[in-house]
């Protein structure tokens, strides 16, 4: 186990080097980078060394100066009506702060989740995640709120998030898909003055579930998303494509022939991507 975090290590410094000389400046670092690390049989021992040997680190991954966040997966549910599952949910999260709170990171270096299910009440599952969330009031240090395609709109989770003091990320790709009318201005107040992050990917060219992520990103759908932002602040874009790199490969050059070129300044590469306008 230790040998594979230590792998992950020497390839995060990799990728941060990559970003780097990109001209990038925010990763998204995998869940997978303890593997197993929030099991309940996780070795303690092992936490022990792993932290010696992640502030050891914590300099030279602070002095990339790139910003970064985590986004566990959907096994994150934070409303579920099933105990053992928040609890299970709670220790994963536990270990995302864990790792960034041990390399030393700002406010800035946000943990993204969703809201959870609805579990056929609506309201009774938005209250069972504010009540997680007030139970551990820990969470509202990291802690950033994601729209989903299917059960919560970017308008109620800015409500959620101005309720718990929470950042609220907007995904454009699940807004279009789970529409719903927001005030952009409401948003942006939820960051405070941290520069907020968005999700941006497309539909895939081929037949594909509903949801899922295209391999590349349409400047449509680009230029869709700045429009809602333009005049207001600098943001943070992920880009949730398939191709990674070679997704925000092509996705500049194609802005580099654009007329909208000039409003962005160019940034940010996660491990799928990002870009700063």
């Amino acid at each position: 186990m230790l040998e594979v975090f230590k792998k992950n290590l020497d390839d995060l410094m990799k990728l941060l080097d990559l970003s780097r000389r990109m001209g990038l400046t925010i990763f998204r670092l995998g869940s997978n980078f303890i593997p197993f690390a929030s099991h309940p049989r996780f070795n303690r021992e092992w936490f022990k060394k792993i932290e010696r040997i992640l502030r050891e680190a914590a300099d030279r991954v602070r002095g990339y100066g790139i910003r970064i966040t985590m986004h566990p997966g959907q096994y994150v549910v934070l409303n579920s009506p099933n105990e053992n599952v928040v609890m299970r949910s709670l220790a994963e999260l536990r270990y995302h702060f864990w790792v960034l709170d041990t390399l030393g990171l700002g406010d800035e270096s946000l943990v993204v989740v969703h809201v959870g299910g609805v579990y056929d009440d609506k309201m009774r599952a938005l209250k069972r995640f504010e009540e997680t969330v007030e139970n551990n009031e820990w969470l509202t240090r990291r802690l950033a709120l994601e729209n989903d395609e299917r059960h919560y709109t970017m308008s109620e989770v800015i409500e959620i998030s101005e309720s718990l003091g929470l950042p609220a990320v907007l995904d454009y790709y699940h807004h279009t898909l789970n529409p719903s009318k927001f005030s952009i201005d409401r948003l942006i107040s939820t960051w405070r003055n941290i520069v907020p992050e968005t999700h941006l990917s497309s539909a895939p060219q081929r037949a594909h579930r509903f949801g899922e992520h295209g391999d590349y990103v349409d400047i449509k759908d680009f230029k869709n998303l700045i429009s809602l932002f333009l005049g207001e602040r600098a943001i943070d874009i992920i880009v949730e494509a398939k191709k990674k790199e070679k997704a925000i490969s092509r996705l500049l050059e194609e802005l580099k022939k654009d007329e909208i070129m000039h409003l962005i300044t160019l940034g940010r590469l996660g491990d799928e991507g990002s870009i700063l306008v």
